[in-house]
């Protein structure tokens, strides 16, 4: 309790005779060690004495109501209020004692008081018809016993004590329950409060969705009479799992809403035994577009198909005798190509037994990067296979290229038609 000590000991004397203050004084804050005011505790309350204790009870005196008023404000504004006020029933020429305690009331709800009266000051049927029922007023008949001063003095600090305790416990309650509340609140999914039965209790729609496209549940309302017969049915088996195993359910469905199919991620977490907390998440865009990417990929992969297909196509191997086989070749050709070129070559070289083959050119217009080295390759793969490589259509600009590279082809039969690659390879 900031600014507040637990063992509130702070007290309030009210009263026009400064005698009665002495008494006071006498009784609440005597001259005793704090071992001796343990013991009287103990006696009053229970338990063992001598444990750790502040000093005796705080007195503050206020000669009117006026003053009184004003020393409880002051401590308030101290944050160190009053726990006990002794208020005396005449007062003159001020207020009386009635009145000055619905005024202190009237600043600290919490204050603890007892009347100070003789038999023919008020009656409890007037102090009643004041204040109604209240359990913070207990009437001090005079003259004054002393242990029933002292007692009243320990046991309303006391029950101070405890109900400011509880008054925090409330508040922090309260705020933490705001805290919740205004969570939820910011969630953008529905929420939904329902009871064993499906009976939603609160209802928190979902933002950023028109009311056309909202889940139709309602407050009052049975969660079946929103859904499709299979949709509630499954619904009521993940709320009884949920509240059961007191594990939080997820499952996805999808229903018809404002003419269209929207999907929604339902998680049911049991708050107790009889209620759940649901959160319905409108999840359609993010599988409209998970479809879509998915539908993505698999147009990439038939583009990627078609193009295998395609270069499968612009290096076919030819066979024009039984020992003599062409590969056109088409396009630009970079190292893989050229790789594919030297897998599919020795591949019908090894199926053929080919003496002779021809790999053309002519409608090639450029190479890429260290193309050269995978022509040489194909050349010696071909012969480490036992058959001749003839390579034909090699125009100026890839002609150029080889050479500005350093590639030397001198090992390698070249013709500059793919007609003359044939007549050469049908004399050999």
């Amino acid at each position: 309790m900031d600014g507040v000590s637990a063992k509130n000991r702070r007290v309030l004397i009210v009263d026009d005779t400064e005698s009665i203050h002495r008494t006071f004084r006498d009784v609440l804050a005597p001259a005793v060690s704090p071992a001796e005011l343990d013991a009287l505790d103990a006696l009053l309350f229970g338990g063992e004495g001598g444990a750790a204790r502040g000093p005796s009870f705080e007195l503050t005196s206020a000669y009117q109501g006026e003053q009184a008023l004003a020393a409880v404000r002051r401590s308030l504004q101290a944050g160190a209020p009053f726990a006990v006020a002794f208020v005396d029933v005449r007062m003159p020429p001020g207020w009386d004692g009635v009145e000055t305690l619905s005024r202190l009331w009237a600043e600290d709800p919490l204050l603890q008081a007892v009347l100070c009266t003789a038999y023919s000051d008020c009656s409890w049927d007037d102090v009643m018809a004041r204040f109604g029922q209240t359990d913070r007023l207990l009437i001090l008949k005079k003259p004054f016993d002393v242990v029933e001063v002292r007692q009243l003095a320990c046991a309303l600090t006391e029950k101070w004590s405890r109900e400011r305790e509880l008054v925090d416990a409330i508040a922090r309650m309260l705020a933490q329950e705001e805290k919740h509340r205004r969570l939820i609140t910011s969630l953008p999914d529905m929420v939904l409060r329902v009871d064993r039965e499906g009976r939603c209790l609160e209802v928190k729609p979902p933002r950023g969705l028109a009311p056309a496209v909202q889940p139709g549940f309602s407050r009052d309302g049975l969660v079946g009479d929103a859904l499709p017969d299979d949709l509630a049915r499954r619904f009521l088996r993940e709320l009884e799992r949920a509240l059961a195993d007191d594990t939080t359910q997820v499952f996805e469905y999808g229903q018809q809403v404002g003419g269209e199919l929207r999907h929604y991620e339902a998680r049911i977490v049991g708050l107790d035994a009889a209620e759940a907390l649901v959160l319905l998440r409108d999840v359609t865009e993010r599988r409209r577009a998970e479809a879509a990417a998915a539908a993505q990929r698999e147009q990439q992969e038939i583009i990627r198909e078609q193009a295998r297909a395609l270069e499968a196509l612009s290096m076919p191997l030819i066979p024009i005798t039984e020992d003599i086989t062409v590969m056109p070749l088409i396009g630009h050709m970079d190292r893989r190509r050229m790789q594919q070129v030297q897998a599919t070559l020795t591949e019908g070289i090894s199926a053929r037994n080919t003496r002779v083959t021809i790999v053309d050119f002519t409608g090639v217009p450029s190479l890429g990067p260290d193309v050269g080295d995978e022509i040489v390759k194909v050349a010696q793969a071909a012969r480490l296979l036992g058959t001749e490589v003839v390579l034909t259509g090699i125009g100026p600009r890839i002609a150029h290229e080889l050479t500005r590279v350093g590639r030397d082809l001198s090992g390698v039969t070249t013709r500059l038609t793919l007609q003359s690659g044939v007549a050469f390879a049908m004399a050999r």
